[in-house]
């Protein structure tokens, strides 16, 4: 697995916060990796469930060539966490982090009711 190094100059470009950038270009990779592996959860099926219930002893081991070929196929994708930041760089998607609201304290002041003397 090779290492892609990214410019942090040029992730800071984009908004003040890096950390912010990090994690959300970390979020969008989570969201797209759950999609891919949705999507391969879906192309498997059909052989899932003939190696759960097989109709022979010998189709329970047996490994069939298009479960590898979609397997291959999934592997050899880019890999999400780089997308996301190849995404990222070419303004494909943005961020806005909602800043959470201050409550105001009231303060009244009381009526003091001590003496005067």
């Amino acid at each position: 697995m090779s290492v892609k190094p990214v410019d942090l100059n040029k992730l800071r470009s984009g908004h003040s916060n890096l950390y912010e950038t990090v994690v959300a270009i970390s979020k969008k990779a989570k969201r797209l990796h759950d999609d891919e592996r949705a999507e391969l959860e879906e192309r498997l099926l059909p052989w899932k469930d003939m190696t759960r219930n097989p109709t022979s002893e010998s189709e329970s081991d047996k490994v069939f060539p298009e479960q590898i070929a979609i397997s291959l196929e999934f592997e050899c994708r880019e890999k999400s966490s780089h997308k996301a930041v190849t995404d990222y760089f070419e303004h494909k998607y943005d961020y806005t982090i909602d800043k959470p609201t201050e409550k105001k304290v009231v303060i009244t002041e009381e009526d003091d009711e001590t003496d005067g003397d």
